[in-house]
């Protein structure tokens, strides 16, 4: 786990520095800068003893739409969780806001530590964007973190643009013309698109979906919009039929799924970026239950079962437990500082 969180810190530090050492966007609208906060840290050890969560309720809120990835990741995460610790994990899909509306709803509901929210990005960004002040690292207690994919732009099959050079050219030659989806202002999949723009000069017209990829999928499939800035993973079932392609992923090595699919920086881009999917609960949950959570969960991503699970969904097995994420996510929050800060510069 060590190996793999230096490895996942230094390809967002790619990221963060190509962010900072390249030309600005057109056209894509400066939200307010807001300070950061101190670093958040996982909470302290608690005795679990005396919670019993064999036939607990547990309520997952999801912030994005059913059908999306972090979707995916959930209803795995519940569905193993059934298997491994026993009890009841409901996933309620909770969307809107850029993904705010969830995780507000989680703050909202009684705080005993039963009501679960999705740990990713967002966590930092959102504060950074202006978009939602209070929804930081330091509001919720991390529990576990069970998957990553890269960045990828995909496009129709029969789209004028069937190679990422000729995305980009037309970003070049065109600008704020071509009209690239992304699953709602600020998440992870806008900052990827935002990044593209950084290090080519690129411009897109970014057209977000607040309700997640599930909704921008559509989009592109209908024609609505030219491209769709998701992981491949999201969008497989449509690759596999035929009707969309993709034209490269953000990761470090191809993907052995689309082999063929070059990466980012064999195109000339140095950009690699994942989005992380996880869980955490409200800080001030009960200190025994968060760590039963914690605990549960440790031994739930561990699983052969939820391995499975998620081979079975097309996603990236990349595990943390509560303090591996704790890590993780701190470990990225000046890279994401460097990236917004280079982006609010650019913009305004």
């Amino acid at each position: 786990m060590k190996k793999v969180l230096a490895l996942i810190l230094a390809l967002c530090m790619v990221f963060a520095l190509c962010a900072c050492g390249s030309s600005a966007p057109a056209e894509t609208p400066a939200p307010a800068e807001t300070p950061a906060e101190a670093p958040a840290e996982a909470p302290a050890e608690a005795p679990a003893e005396g919670v019993d969560l064999s036939n607990a309720s547990v309520t997952i809120i999801c912030p994005y739409g059913a059908g999306g990835g972090t979707d995916t990741t959930m209803r795995v995460l519940a569905q193993a969780a059934e298997k491994v610790v026993g009890g009841t994990y409901t996933v309620e899909n909770h969307t809107g806001g850029s993904g705010t509306t969830g995780l507000y709803d989680c703050l909202a509901a009684e705080h005993d530590g039963y009501t679960l929210a999705t740990a990713s990005v967002d966590l930092i960004t959102l504060s950074l964007l202006g978009i939602a002040d209070d929804l930081t690292l330091d509001t919720f207690a991390p529990i576990c973190i069970l998957n990553g994919e890269p960045a990828a732009i995909i496009v129709p099959a029969d789209s004028p643009y069937q190679t990422i050079e000729d995305f980009v050219q037309a970003g070049i030659d065109n600008p704020g013309t071509v009209t690239l989806a992304n699953a709602g202002a600020g998440n992870i999949w806008h900052l990827a698109a935002i990044g593209v723009e950084l290090k080519t000069g690129a411009s897109f017209s970014h057209i977000p979906y607040s309700d997640g990829t599930s909704a921008s999928l559509p989009a592109v499939l209908a024609g609505d919009v030219d491209a769709v800035i998701c992981s491949p993973a999201e969008a497989a079932s449509f690759i596999e039929a035929g009707d969309l392609k993709v034209l490269a992923v953000a990761a470090a090595d191809r993907l052995p799924a689309y082999p063929d699919v070059p990466t980012f920086t064999e195109s000339g881009v140095d950009l690699i970026i994942m989005a992380l999917r996880g869980l955490c609960v409200p800080a001030d949950a009960p200190a025994d239950v968060v760590a039963a959570m914690q605990d549960a969960f440790a031994e739930v991503i561990a699983s052969e079962e939820c391995q499975q699970l998620l081979a079975d969904a097309n996603q990236t097995y990349m595990p943390f437990d509560a303090e591996g994420t704790a890590e993780l996510l701190n470990g990225m929050r000046s890279n994401y500082e460097a990236i917004i800060e280079a982006y609010l510069a650019s913009a305004g």
